[in-house]
């Protein structure tokens, strides 16, 4: 580790850690500002906590080539940050906004996103916060950059694991020279301690629950500002506090400290930052694009002219914003419903709403067709006529992938018990597992499960939720743990509880993707399931090409409907479910592949009891927005929801070009 005084701005250090990205100008990243993951919920907004095995929560020392700056040393300091200078100060933002660093900016990222090697700086940048002047100096990469880092009291023989990954995350590139305060800010010398109050347009990435009567005040005065964002610190309560008006009873519960980490992981919604995109027309679409269907007809307008790009991304940026907001008062219901739910009297919805909305923000749900937060085919949450709870999730929280991410109760998939069980057994058997249904007549017959990819302790569940559902399809679409030495999928397995076993029969290797006929046998009954694995679709991301998904919807529905005639083993199942859908949470990559599949499926099987697919509802916002209301975050991040658009332009164009080299 280099001393500060040998280093500040000696060129030299600048070339010590060389990265293939750097070939190019910049960082070749995603710069795009947004929400935070969701977590949203810690996320899938949301800095979600994965059980893996254990992390070091301190390292004994940091890269040669980062450079020690005494925190105790303002002359040190100051000569650190003369330059073109980034000050990061990763404390819990509550800590922050006390005091801090001067012109320190607060980057303050989940452990779990953190130890993510997907996860990169340019995630970190495009979900923090930080003016544009600086996310464009940071991501263009264009002019070397002394970054200081900081956290509460990390020494060089004691360096806390928060700060040695974000460390991490700037050294890949070479434009930056990386420092930290040698003691933290426990010993930061007091000349240079900020306590002022922190500006308004500074966010934390993890915002606290407003409390406060007076933010109740606010909505329901309708002031112009207050129905822009989530819920924030008090600083970013003056501009956008959306669904301030909320608050949980006080409780020191397991239970509802759990609950209330939904509230704090609340993304923030800025619907005035520019988000710039690049998008990925198929090829032929200038000559068919006048062809579209009317809900796509938007991607023809000012095609061609300079502002396309922008405006397009303008429209499916707003789209988004509507999902995100209502996605915000569902949750803020859920948690008021199931604070609630074991009150002797259990108050109706509309009693149990009111704890989660006043008045004032349901008038301004409605207020304005344009805004579209609710309409009648787009219902808001307090309209839909849905009792939002999630009881099961925290009660039996050890068995979720993610901290926050927890199924609603009025959709969730409930474990059935093996037959052989007695009725007492049966009354106290655990019937909770992290899925929900997800249908959508209006688009499609077929009926899904989404879910998380299962833990080790959860895989016996996982398989049985596949047999007694009577699901022919299993989707896979996350990378296999690097922690682990096979996946679930890829070796034989009995399950001595639930007497099932589950062996592969076959493999076919597909270019992207693999497909396996699995044997799944209990009680002597013997029944067939697909499993489709497709690793390469990157965490909170997109794939990098339109074809492989294709093949693989198509490949997926060949293979079902071999099983066509499957029925489920157990009456308590009415009919077979063709898929089960999970990625690493259940959500993002889960909730973009099931909008595809609805979406051609209307396409291909479009009906008097279906939505037309060529008419003006727009099929994909319809998909996510039903999804939503069964399965927490589906579609989690905005380039995901662009990526659907996309991808059925290219199925739609390609059909087009192949209708018209045939003559038809």
């Amino acid at each position: 580790m280099k001393n500060a005084s040998a280093v500040a701005t000696d060129p030299s250090l600048r070339n010590n850690v060389k990265s293939p990205a750097m070939n190019n100008p910049g960082l070749s990243v995603n710069t795009k500002a947004g929400p935070l993951p969701y977590i949203f919920v810690k996320s899938p907004v949301t800095g979600l906590s994965i059980p893996s095995p254990p992390t070091k929560s301190h390292f004994k020392c940091l890269p040669d080539n980062v450079v020690a700056v005494e925190a105790s040393d303002p002359v040190a300091i100051k000569k650190f940050i003369k330059n073109p200078a980034l000050i990061v100060d990763i404390r819990p933002y509550n800590n922050y906004s006390i005091s801090r660093l001067e012109n320190a900016h607060n980057i303050c990222i989940p452990t779990t996103l953190l130890k993510r090697p997907t996860y990169d700086l340019s995630h970190v940048i495009s979900t923090t916060a930080l003016p544009k002047d600086i996310k464009e100096r940071i991501t263009s990469c264009q002019e070397p950059t002394n970054v200081l880092v900081y956290d509460a009291s990390s020494t060089e023989k004691n360096v806390s694991f928060g700060l040695y990954q974000t460390i991490q995350k700037f050294l890949k590139h070479e434009c930056f020279t990386v420092g930290f305060l040698n003691g933290g800010f426990q010993q930061l010398h007091e000349s240079l301690r900020d306590s002022s109050s922190v500006s308004s347009d500074t966010t934390p990435v993890s915002p606290d629950p407003p409390s406060t009567s007076s933010e109740v005040s606010k909505l329901e005065s309708g002031s112009k500002d207050s129905f822009v964002s989530s819920p924030g610190n008090d600083s970013s309560r003056e501009s956008s506090p959306f669904l301030s008006g909320f608050t949980l009873p006080s409780a020191t519960t397991a239970n509802q400290k759990m609950l209330m980490s939904i509230k704090k992981t609340l993304p923030k919604l800025d619907t005035t930052t520019t988000y710039t995109y690049k998008l990925r027309l198929p090829e032929g679409f200038e000559e068919h694009m006048h062809k579209l269907p009317k809900w796509l007809s938007f991607f023809a307008e000012e095609y061609g002219s300079d502002r396309y790009n922008e405006k397009v991304s303008g429209i499916l940026s707003e789209k988004f914003n509507r999902l995100e907001k209502s996605e915000q008062v569902r949750l803020s219901m859920a948690i008021s419903n199931t604070s609630h739910e074991n009150k002797e009297d259990k108050e109706s919805k509309e009693s149990s709403i009111a704890n989660a909305l006043s008045p004032g923000v349901h008038l301004r749900l409605h207020s304005g067709t344009g805004s579209g937060y609710c309409s009648p085919s787009a219902p808001c949450p307090y309209c839909d006529k849905i009792h939002y709870t999630i009881p099961k999730g925290v009660e039996y929280g050890y068995k979720n992938r993610y901290n926050n991410i927890w199924p609603y109760e009025h959709s969730r998939v409930k474990l059935i018990s093996s037959p052989s069980c007695t009725t007492p057994k049966k009354e106290l058997s655990d019937d909770y597992f992290n899925a929900n249904y997800i249908k959508f007549k209006k688009l499609a017959q077929r009926e899904y499960i989404a879910t998380q990819s299962p833990l080790e302790s959860t895989q016996e569940d996982f398989w049985n939720t596949v047999w007694y559902n009577g699901v022919k399809g299993v989707v896979c679409l996350n990378k296999p743990s690097v922690f682990a030495p096979k996946t679930y999928y890829e070796e034989d397995q009995y399950f001595e509880k639930s007497r099932l076993s589950v062996k592969i029969k076959g493999v076919e290797e597909e270019k992207g993707f693999a497909v396996r006929k699995m044997e799944m046998e209990k009680h002597g009954k013997r029944r067939y399931v697909y499993h489709f694995a497709y690793t390469e679709w990157p965490d909170f991301g997109v794939p990098d090409n339109f074809d492989t998904v294709s093949r693989l919807l198509k490949a997926k529905n060949e293979k079902i409907e071999l099983l066509k005639d499957q029925k489920p083993p157990t009456s308590e199942v009415s009919n077979a479910l063709d898929l089960l859908v999970h990625c690493s949470a259940g959500c993002g990559r889960t909730g973009c592949f099931i909008t595809l599949d609805m979406v051609n499926e209307c396409f291909a099987h479009a009906n008097s009891e279906t939505y037309d697919p060529w008419g003006s509802k727009d099929l994909i916002f319809k998909a996510v927005q039903l999804q939503r209301q069964q399965r927490i975050a589906m579609v989690q991040t905005l380039d995901q929801f662009i990526y659907c658009y996309e991808s059925i332009l290219h199925e739609i164009i390609n059909s087009m070009r192949s209708s018209s080299s045939s003559g038809d």
